[in-house]
């Protein structure tokens, strides 16, 4: 995905503005001559004045083609002197990818792709090898750090390797912001010398403290921008490139079917991939739920007995006096 802007649709603008401007004074100085021929002509005869004045006014309808075609000569050169300035500046570009590889030996293609890299001026930054397991073949993955001007060549290169799958590059316009950082360096460069010569130059000890708590936060900025200018310029030097390394035979180095066998296959994965899911989260409950079961039974259980006990020992009923026997 380029990012980059129209040369010619920066030029338009100044071209037009130069064209109106030159159209005007075109304009401008015709009337001027017109004025002075007519001017001119009344100080004569009448026939004078009138044989002037169609001598002017035919100068000028002749004069005045030839300064319009001037003019826009002018304008097209103005913009054609635009276009060679902006395709003189040396764009900068980030340029990143990804490539899928598929190959026999993944660690025997990533030892070839490693020696390629150097080979070429690069060099591998991150690499990761995956040993062969009873689930997936070996596998391996890299971060490759190449020069900008090899990354075809390279690609192309892997393609003596094996199957090179989903190959992806992007290369971004960091032209302004490089610009942007070089003129922040530049003016902060300038600072830093002004600085130091006022602190050179300071009589009072309180002048040469404060020259020197912000010569000290302007030389960080500095360093700062200078380091971000420098990540920059190694991004655009050396592009860098992802390469996954996958053996023959792994799934996701085989091909897909596509249409409808592909969407069969797709749906059908997914529903066992659901019900995989389902038993999983069910084997991880269940335990949970007989554990939570024999807790109830127990509080349940205890409550029982708590409440039998309760009735088996309930209050005494009050003791009921005899009757008095009948007199005889």
């Amino acid at each position: 995905m380029m990012r980059n802007r129209s040369a010619q649709g920066d030029a338009g603008p100044p071209a037009r503005r130069l064209v109106h401007a030159l159209l005007a004074t075109v304009v401008g100085g015709t009337l001027a001559v017109t004025l002075a021929a007519c001017s001119g002509g009344g100080a004569g005869d009448s026939s004078g004045s009138e044989s002037g004045a169609d001598g002017g006014a035919a100068r000028s309808e002749m004069a005045a083609p030839d300064a319009v075609e001037g003019a826009a000569d002018a304008a097209t050169g103005a913009i054609g002197v635009a276009e060679a300035r902006e395709e003189a500046v040396d764009r900068e570009l980030i340029t990143t990818g990804d490539a899928t590889l598929v190959v026999d030996d993944p660690f025997d293609s990533a030892e070839q792709i490693a020696g390629l890299v150097e080979e070429v001026g690069g060099r591998v930054e991150a690499r990761d090898e995956r040993a062969e397991t009873d689930d997936e073949l070996g596998s391996a993955s890299m971060t490759l750090r190449i020069p900008a001007d090899r990354v075809s060549a390279t690609l192309d290169a892997l393609d003596e390797l094996g199957e090179v799958r989903d190959r992806h590059i992007e290369t971004v316009d960091v032209t302004g912001t490089a610009q942007d950082l070089d003129a922040r360096i530049e003016a902060l460069r300038t600072s830093t010398d002004r600085l130091r010569e006022l602190m050179a130059d300071a009589d009072r000890t309180a002048d040469l403290i404060e020259i020197e708590a912000e010569l000290a936060t302007r030389q960080a900025e500095l360093d700062s921008r200078v380091s971000e200018r420098s990540r920059l310029s190694d991004e655009v030097a050396m592009s860098t490139l992802h390469v996954e390394i996958l053996a023959e035979g792994t799934p996701a180095a085989q091909a897909k079917p596509g249409g409808f066998v592909g969407g069969l296959t797709a749906g059908w994965s997914a529903l066992v991939s659901t019900f995989n899911v389902v038993v999983l989260v069910l084997g991880a409950i269940i335990p949970w739920l007989a554990l939570g079961g024999l807790v109830l039974l127990v509080v349940v259980g205890v409550r029982r007995q708590v409440a039998k006990t309760r009735s088996g020992s309930g209050p005494t009923p009050p003791a009921v006096d005899p009757e008095p026997a009948p007199a005889e």
